[in-house]
């Protein structure tokens, strides 16, 4: 009697056994997938700024290098100078995110076609809570820039320009 039910048993156990072992090599190669896409992601970005003044590189970490030209000193005023850092930073951080966006987008995906482990297993890993984990929301656009006395600063103004090719700071 105990066979009747035990054979019909033991095939749905190595059945469902059979089923989970493929969702955790699944899991695996997703996970080895991921952590290639996010050494993709974190690759190093350099813009320059419009001015061809300033360049900058980092990733979606943060900054490593900012170089300003020899002659930006010469050919700008600090705050202008200032307003081509500030605009080098924003495009590496854009550009960084976008990139990151660009390499965990299939891993996104190939999870979400997929039944989670927790969902049949309590307890198991988590794709899903990994590629989250390792896509944040893209950073905010940078706000526009102001003076001192908050007003919209217009780069289209030249009298800083004027100042320079006159040679008013030799006065």
């Amino acid at each position: 009697m105990n066979d009747d039910w035990s054979a019909p048993t033991r095939a749905s156990n190595d059945a469902l056994r059979a089923q989970i072992d493929s969702m955790l090599d699944t899991y695996t190669a997703e996970k080895s997938a991921l952590l290639d896409a996010q050494s993709q992601a974190t690759q190093l970005v350099t813009v320059w700024s419009a001015d061809s003044l300033v360049r900058a590189s980092g990733t979606i970490a943060g900054i490593s290098e900012v170089h300003i030209e020899p002659d930006a000193f010469k050919r700008s005023t600090p705050e202008s100078l200032g307003r081509s850092v500030t605009e080098a930073i924003a495009q590496v951080a854009a550009q960084a995110a976008q990139t990151q966006q660009q390499a965990l987008a299939p891993l996104a995906d190939m999870s979400s076609n997929m039944p989670d482990l927790p969902d049949l297993i309590p307890g198991a890993p988590s794709m899903k809570d990994l590629v989250a984990q390792l896509t944040p929301p893209p950073p905010p656009a940078p706000e526009p820039v102001t003076d001192a006395r908050h007003r919209l600063v217009d780069d289209t103004d030249d009298d800083e320009g004027e100042y320079f090719r006159n040679r008013g700071y030799l006065r």
